[in-house]
């Protein structure tokens, strides 16, 4: 009798961590099509289809600063085929930044694999007066809160925030409900910042609909070479750095999460992702699983602390 349980439980473990892939996969973006989060979903997916075999697909489901796309991995079935791919804004910046929530993140999800990080940069009005950093702080300290900054996101926030920390000045924060009515409404003038990556603002640079100040932190990116660090800048405490990552429900089985990590890691660790990382000066991040949790925990003891010396509270 006991053999037979024996052999029955062995035989389901079998056809349990055989399971994943049997189907098309869905990678969850909480965020607009268009923004880096996207188009490295995007990308990212095609890789991950060519070595698993199967379909994989990306839905965008955007509101609630990324909220709604999350509860959709949730209220999916628990089997590795549906995940989340988010920026650190959702997993560290929200749990932080936000009294309540619809779940806990550090707690309903579980990481697979990072992914990259990228940059944060200082954007104005194409036709804006602000022609260098500099004219932005010296305005701002001339008439306090009467400059704008749109934000979609808790990390466009932070962003904004550590600015005013480290030039000295206060901007009024105004929220969107997605990235590109942000970076439309700044384009149109309606507000005159935005503190967001490269890659999501690429197609206003090149329009010349939006212009980039500032880029995060002490190196130039490649891609807008002609735009100064914060460093050179003269507000060194400007300095974040978003980075993207892939997570599953936290009731996925274990036996399925390992062959997830497995696909996934060799996915993010291609010559294909190394590829599409350089062209737009992403840095891959090929961390999963355990070392993931571990840089996911660094994140958020580092970022509380910044947000304690910013007081910035919960809302």
């Amino acid at each position: 009798m006991f053999k037979k349980a024996s052999a029955c439980v062995l035989l389901a473990v079998a056809s349990v961590s055989h399971a994943f892939p049997d189907r098309v996969i869905t990678i969850q973006v909480p965020f607009s099509p268009g923004t880096t989060t996207d188009v490295n979903a995007r990308e990212f997916a095609q890789v991950l289809s060519g070595i698993v075999k199967q379909p994989v697909v990306v839905d965008n489901k955007v509101g609630a600063e990324g909220q709604i796309g999350a509860m959709a991995v949730l209220n999916a079935a628990a089997d590795g085929h549906t995940v989340m791919f988010t920026s650190n804004s959702l997993t560290v910046l929200d749990p932080l930044m936000k009294k309540s929530q619809p779940y806990d993140a550090l707690k309903d999800f579980v990481p697979i694999c990072a992914f990259a990080s990228t940059s944060n940069v200082m954007n104005v009005t194409g036709s804006s007066q602000f022609k260098t950093t500099a004219d932005v702080v010296s305005a701002a300290k001339a008439q306090p809160g009467k400059i704008t900054f749109g934000y979609a996101s808790a990390a466009q926030r932070l962003a904004g925030e550590l600015f005013q920390q480290a030039a000295g000045v206060k901007l009024t924060a105004v929220p969107y409900r997605s990235s590109v009515t942000a970076l439309t409404e700044v384009a149109g003038g309606q507000v005159d910042l935005i503190f967001i990556d490269h890659v999501s603002a690429m197609s206003y640079y090149q329009g010349g609909k939006i212009r980039p100040l500032t880029v995060a932190g002490a190196q130039r990116y490649k891609a807008i070479a002609d735009v100064p660090a914060a460093s050179e800048a003269g507000v060194p405490g400007y300095n974040i750095h978003p980075w993207f990552g892939f997570y599953a429900s936290a009731k996925t089985p274990p036996a399925i999460l390992a062959q997830m990590r497995e696909a996934f890691g060799r996915a993010v660790s291609s010559p294909a992702t190394a590829g599409n990382m350089d062209k737009r000066d992403l840095q891959v991040l090929p961390l999963c699983g355990d070392a993931q949790a571990k840089h996911l925990a660094e994140d958020v003891k580092l970022t509380r602390k910044v947000l304690s010396k910013a007081g910035i509270e919960p809302q």
